[in-house]
């Protein structure tokens, strides 16, 4: 069985709302209950990064 981090959950729940939320920063915050600005700076501490829509 493999035991993640609570960064690495952290991240990976944060990504899974971003993405169900179709990276709606407003609406994610709102979810998880944080500042947008709080939401901001763990985007960029995980960097995270919007998907190319090219896919490439």
């Amino acid at each position: 069985m493999e035991i993640k981090s609570l960064k690495e959950s952290e991240k990976e729940h944060l990504l899974n709302v971003l993405i169900k939320t179709h990276w709606d920063l407003e609406k994610t915050s709102r979810l998880l209950k944080i500042s947008l600005n709080r939401l901001k700076s763990k985007i960029k501490e995980y960097d995270i990064s919007l998907p190319d829509p090219k896919g490439s």
